[in-house]
């Protein structure tokens, strides 16, 4: 797998300072290969409201769309404790077996909660 990663100036700085720091080899982008074991699949928000009939509405992805992280041209914005990372992933060669790792669980101050989100896998 290739990754992609370019650091992104701090957005509250002046136009013209930003400018300066994109010029500055610490914020050009740089590529890492590297290997891997599984892939981390993220799953897109669940909604906040209810249908027409007042039920909650179980959202359905299919595999292709949250796969798209890893095409080579989909960026993703990393944060950090200082700072922000722009990564895109590029898988060059695919294993015999793949394993995903589909992360439905997001931990916030007060409680863990699950996306209830559905993926389906294309079957043909």
């Amino acid at each position: 797998m290739r990754i992609f990663t370019k650091k992104l100036p701090h957005p509250d700085l002046p136009a013209e300072e930003k400018a300066q720091l994109l010029q500055n080899a610490e914020y050009q982008e740089m590529m890492v290969e590297s290997t891997f074991m599984y892939l981390t699949l993220d799953l897109p928000t669940a909604p906040l409201y209810k249908d027409e009939k007042e039920q909650l509405i179980i959202p359905q992805v299919p595999l292709f769309s949250i796969l798209a992280k890893f095409n080579g041209a989909t960026e993703k914005e990393y944060k950090t404790y200082k700072e922000n990372f722009l990564k895109r992933f590029q898988l060059t060669k695919l294993p015999p077996y793949l394993i995903f790792c589909i992360k439905r669980f997001t931990k916030n101050n007060f409680f863990v909660e699950k996306n209830p989100t559905i993926v389906n896998f294309p079957i043909t």
